[in-house]
């Protein structure tokens, strides 16, 4: 087993280094936080109140969670000090908590986004049940996370200086923890990231072709 990536190590560099890593599919580092959280906002309805960006990391998403869900108070948590100092001091409008903060909180949508296979395979039926507690009555969750099947993620990964802990999981397993683990109804799931840089034209038509298990990431999303 991998030992554990410390994101405290990349936090100053990790944008950078991401942009690097994803530069084949678009020039735009942007693109892939952003597309998935439209995602969630397209089918995580109704709006949800109070949003947990789950293991947040430097705050990618959270811009895209604010535009997208502009009426919902948007949390931040993160393993990782200095990444949750990056957010508090970039981000004030965002609510920055501990994970030790957590478990006294509870959410109407709970945003993971490429965390789950940084968690070792022993951990992840607990992180799930947590994750399930957090959850506000008729709370949401959705968990996007890389896809196995991709060989182009497949690569990404193994050439990926903070992926080196990682042990990536295909959407039966992500489902099965969904359902198992955290106790939750899945509602919708599928395969999302098609198409690189110079086929973005056909981008408009992913939404068509979630059940081909070809997409760059996966996602699950799941109710209380």
């Amino acid at each position: 087993m991998p030992n554990p990536v410390d994101f405290d190590d990349y936090a100053d560099r990790y944008e950078q280094m991401l942009q690097d890593q994803l530069a084949f599919f678009s020039n735009d580092r942007g693109y892939f936080s952003e597309y998935k959280v439209e995602l969630a906002r397209t089918i995580c309805q109704p709006a949800p109140q109070r949003v947990l960006d789950f293991g947040c990391g430097i705050g990618l998403s959270l811009p895209y969670l604010q535009r997208y869900f502009s009426n919902a108070t948007i949390f931040a948590s993160d393993l990782s000090r200095k990444s949750l100092d990056y957010v508090a001091q970039n981000w004030p409008d965002v609510s920055v908590l501990r994970d030790d903060e957590l478990d006294d909180q509870r959410f109407d949508l709970i945003f993971i986004s490429g965390v789950i296979h940084h968690v070792p395979p022993t951990q992840r039926e607990v992180l799930f049940e947590r994750l399930g507690g957090l959850l506000s009555p008729q709370g949401r969750l959705i968990v996007f996370d890389h896809n196995p099947f991709n060989p182009v993620t497949r690569h990404m990964v193994s050439t990926c200086p903070f992926d080196e802990d990682a042990v990536l999981l295909r959407l039966s397993a992500m489902k099965q923890l969904v359902r198992g683990s955290a106790g939750l109804s899945i509602k919708a799931s599928g395969y999302c990231l098609f198409f690189p840089q110079a086929l973005r034209f056909l981008r408009p038509t992913e939404r068509l072709m979630t059940w081909l298990p070809m997409g760059g990431q996966y996602f699950v999303m799941a109710q209380k």
